[in-house]
């Protein structure tokens, strides 16, 4: 009986950290200026904070796929130095997952 309690609480801890975050938004942020960059796919190599009226924003620094080397600012918290993430002819930046298919708009 006492091994009972903590085996189903460590099964559901498991469970737990095994759930998956279905929300879009989680996964992208928007470009705060989207006429000053490059549309395709790279790694961010560096994230710097800004200050402003608006609030906080971030400064991506990427290594391009094809070689190239761009920054964008963006409105979200949610990328990390090493993620791979595509930039959208609308103006977004999109995690690109290895184990996702990305679906259209």
């Amino acid at each position: 009986m006492r091994l009972r309690a903590p085996l189903l609480l460590s099964l559901l801890l498991v469970l737990h950290g095994c759930t998956i975050a279905h929300d879009p938004s989680h996964l992208e942020a928007n470009i705060i200026r989207p006429g000053n960059f490059f549309a395709g796919s790279g790694v961010i190599e560096s994230i710097g904070v800004l200050g402003g009226e608006a609030g906080k924003r971030y400064r991506l620094s990427l290594r391009m796929d094809n070689g190239g080397f761009q920054t964008v600012d963006i409105d979200s918290e949610r990328f990390f130095q090493g993620q791979a993430v595509e930039l959208t002819n609308d103006g977004r930046v999109v995690l690109v997952s290895g184990t996702a298919f990305h679906v259209p708009r």
